[in-house]
């Protein structure tokens, strides 16, 4: 795997033409992360992220990607993800082909930052004016384990016309918060109902509750949903282990 260390964004050519994603034999080379920064609200402070690069990005220049944006749980860093196999998983998966190409941005935590703002109006215009991204929400996915499950879901059931895809892992929505997801669904329509993916390990009870209490928010607005309830604890480790199942219910409406 490269890696490329790159200091603030900078604006990629736009396409000639915009491409779905496909199943297409692609490349044999391994896909690319770039360690990336911006400017964040913190001044002195730069907000830093990193971006896996699906195999021959570089080499096809008038195509354009679905994206994934993975957030970390508490106190994690933007590598946690990528180390615990998420780019290594979809190279492999990708090279099958099992799956088609996407790009996947790896976030901060957002101790500080419980509803994710900094990844809203910072990190996530930055990455659609710089990288090729299709632009239709179809294509537009967020993801995150544990405290990162939390602002997943704060940041697709507000925004259901931008996000088509939501991920939790080892989480769910908690109980003081109810009423306010409970909002935040009433009003999602027809048209921009999100697809919601859970995995939760059995060991780990409390998330298991967060993540059962989800799924009776979503039974009840009728928002589609697939689960993966599994012997496992709160790790990486164990979530990593379900990311093919993941990657696979992901890209269902990318082929």
């Amino acid at each position: 795997m490269i890696f490329i260390l790159l200091a603030g964004c900078s604006l990629a050519p736009k396409p000639s033409a915009i491409s779905s994603p496909t199943l297409a034999p692609v490349c044999r080379d391994a896909g690319t992360i770039e360690m990336q920064s911006i400017k964040s609200s913190t001044p002195g402070v730069p907000y830093q992220f990193e971006v896996y690069l699906p195999p021959c990005y570089a080499n096809q220049p008038d195509r354009r990607y679905p994206v994934l944006y993975l957030i970390p749980g508490r106190s994690s860093a933007p590598d946690t993800w990528i180390n615990a196999g998420a780019a290594k998983i979809a190279d492999a998966m990708i090279h099958t082909p099992e799956i088609p190409p996407f790009i996947i941005v790896t976030t901060q935590h957002t101790d500080d930052d419980p509803q994710a703002q900094e990844i809203q109006t910072l990190l996530m215009p930055s990455i659609e004016r710089t990288y090729r991204i299709l632009p239709d929400r179809r294509y537009h996915a967020v993801a995150g384990g544990s405290l990162g499950g939390i602002a997943a879901y704060r940041i697709v059931f507000q925004h259901p016309d931008h996000f088509a895809i939501l991920g939790i892992f080892g989480s769910g929505v908690e109980d003081v918060e109810q009423e306010r997801v409970h909002t935040w669904l009433a009003a999602v329509t027809e048209k921009n109902k999100p697809r919601v993916f859970l995995n939760c390990g059995t060991e780990d009870t409390f998330m298991l509750g967060m993540a059962k209490l989800t799924i009776t928010l979503l039974d009840e607005f009728k928002i589609p949903h697939s689960e993966i309830f599994t012997t496992g604890n709160h790790s990486y480790q164990y979530w990593s282990a379900n990311l093919q199942a993941f990657y696979r219910w992901l890209t269902e409406d990318w082929r």
